[in-house]
């Protein structure tokens, strides 16, 4: 079965060490149940949405049509997640075959903070056509980044972050790249004056 446990403990920061530790096994124990090596169980799964804070159903792919925002993101291409997911309207998903929701933590270049992104998540080998655009990258070793996708080959990418003067940065074994396809952003209500009767 494909889980989406590593999707998760990346979002969540943690390595696969730490996720064993929570889960009172070994990382080669993580490392199985992420590539699909080892029959993911329902008890596997109960405690493995427990220590990551999901429900089940999203690691298992969630709802048909389900859209939850994760995580944020922040200046320096930092991605960080959210203590408890933002439910979204499937609709905001319609241009991403497999969407990933963002909330902009900060302001940083032309993004505000508030703005949701809905990113389409690809393989590396599918990246061509992707330089210039606004990505999300995860890394099998690290987190993920935030940025202008700059280089991509052999399995690494170079990103770099929206704010002016940020420094790039570099991913190698890249699992997945997400180009933004979607910007969702709210402008203050208009002001009305109210006529003096």
């Amino acid at each position: 079965m494909r889980t989406r446990i590593r999707h998760f403990r990346k979002v969540r920061g943690l390595t696969q060490t730490e996720l064993a530790e929570a889960l009172g096994t070994t990382a080669a124990t993580v490392s199985r149940l992420e590539t699909a090596d080892m029959t993911v169980s329902t008890d596997w799964l109960e405690r493995l949405a427990g220590a990551l804070d999901v429900d089940v159903r999203e690691l298992i792919g969630g709802e048909p049509g389900s859209l939850v925002c994760q995580a944020e993101l922040r200046r320096g291409g930092r991605v960080s997640s959210l203590a408890v997911g933002m439910p979204l309207s499937p609709a905001l998903a319609e241009d991403a075959r497999e969407p990933v929701a963002f909330r902009v933590a900060e302001d940083m270049g032309t993004y505000a903070a508030g703005d949701m992104l809905i990113a389409d998540r690809v393989q590396p080998e599918e990246t061509a056509g992707l330089l210039g655009r606004d990505c999300i990258a995860a890394s099998i070793h690290s987190a993920h980044h935030f940025g202008r996708l700059v280089d991509m080959a052999d399995g690494r990418c170079v990103i770099v972050p929206p704010e002016t003067g940020a420094a790039a940065i570099t991913l190698d074994e890249v699992e997945w790249v997400a180009p933004v396809v979607t910007l969702i952003r709210r402008f203050p209500p208009v002001s009305r004056h109210r006529s003096g009767k």
